[in-house]
């Protein structure tokens, strides 16, 4: 315990010189000012993360192609841990944020210690607008002497989103209603590889009217025009007696993304050229073996370039949901009509007895451009097994 302690104040120690080193590092460097519609807002850097987390700001630029967000561990001086590299927190996203939620960063699955965030623009041209945020420490085990309180965010220059109402809970007979915890996705289906039809605000509910047969989890809501769109079970809090909700098969496959929208007089951007690009598809995925909690299995992914010109290495990644697990590897660089198989080694150390969904996708960061980005995606439900 002693041992335990010695060394927790020393990381402490470290972490408050290291602060004041920074800070004035960052004096030094930031004569430039970010651009207001590229950025991380909140969390702010030197700040104590744990559980589920909102990452914030803006990703809204003119000629955006689309957005995502990446961390990498930090040793205690601030530099990165060997060769880890950085790590999605969010599968790529075509849609404009305007002071809002770009992504929730899981910290549960991470080992606690110092990180840094990142927000990554990509533009058509190619190029792409970076916002950093760091240090932050995650911190889901507090050293025995450290209050289990988070710091005050008045503490902070920015201030936090207010945090969702409490949902009532409904009494067992009531309709079934979703109630969104985050400004949230509706879909064609259930999956993020379907195209948004909508979207509940934070605090917005909405009618449940069914649940996935494919055991993914997700919820077949009503929207007030009438339609039905799915919501995953991570983005909302659903009260109400949902014993004998049908079970609904969502469509066969998922129609190409909508077109990432523009605002008010900026020009529409153009689509690149079908001619003359790669094609990234994920064919296949499939396991090694049954799934069984707390135990490593492989996910086989079969990627395959169907353009007339190579393709460089891009990764690909399975976000696992309802828990939102991540793992990612490479693809090599494949040239035209060339297919390749690759391996990612994972293991889920949730409890079993469900079904989960592996949501996977190759060229993840949408760095390549691509003649079809729709056939990046593929998903596989199966089960998870207890030990």
């Amino acid at each position: 315990m002693k041992h335990t302690i010695a060394r927790a104040a020393a990381v402490f120690a470290a972490l408050f010189f290291m602060l004041i080193v920074w800070q004035g590092a960052f004096a030094q460097t930031s004569s430039a000012e970010p651009d207001p519609n590229a950025r991380i807002t909140w969390p702010p850097p030197v700040y104590v993360l744990r559980g589920a987390f909102e990452v914030r700001g803006s990703a809204f630029l003119e000629d955006m192609f689309g957005h995502f967000l990446e961390f990498r561990p930090l040793n205690d001086d601030l530099t990165p841990v060997g060769e880890a590299g950085w790590q999605p927190v969010s599968l790529p996203n075509a849609r404009p944020v305007v002071e809002d939620v770009l992504g929730v960063w899981d910290t549960t699955v991470l080992e606690d210690g110092l990180y840094e965030l990142r927000l990554t623009v990509l533009l058509r041209s190619g190029e792409g607008v970076i916002s950093r945020v760091g240090p932050l420490r995650i911190e889901n085990v507090p050293p025995p002497f450290a209050p289990v309180e988070m710091p005050s965010p008045e503490a902070t220059a920015i201030a936090p989103p207010e945090a969702p109402t409490q949902v009532p809970v409904q009494p067992v007979g009531e309709p079934p209603r979703a109630t969104a915890r985050l400004n949230a996705n509706v879909r064609a289906g259930d999956s993020t590889a379907y195209p948004i039809i909508g979207a509940l605000m934070t605090n917005q509910a909405a009618p449940v009217v069914g649940i996935s047969s494919t055991g993914s989890g997700w919820w077949v809501i009503a929207l007030p025009d009438g339609r039905q769109g799915w919501v995953s079970p991570t983005v909302v809090i659903v009260t109400g007696d949902t014993t004998g909700l049908p079970a609904v098969t969502p469509p066969r496959s998922p129609a190409p993304p909508a077109a990432p929208t523009t605002a008010p007089g900026q020009p529409t951007p153009t689509s690149p050229p079908a001619s003359g690009l790669p094609d990234a598809v994920l064919a296949d995925v499939r396991f090694d073996r049954p799934l069984v909690s707390g135990q490593a299995f492989q996910i086989f992914l079969t990627v395959r370039n169907d353009g007339p010109v190579g393709m460089p290495s891009v990764p690909v990644a399975c976000n696992f949901t309802p828990m939102g697990a991540f793992f990612s590897t490479e693809v090599g660089a494949l040239g035209p009509g060339e297919r390749r198989d690759v391996a990612i080694t994972a293991r889920l150390d949730f409890a079993g007895g469900i079904n989960v969904t592996a949501n996977c996708a190759v060229d993840v960061n949408n760095v390549v451009q691509e003649s079809n980005e729709a056939n990046n995606f593929f998903n596989v439900t199966t089960f998870l097994a207890n030990p």
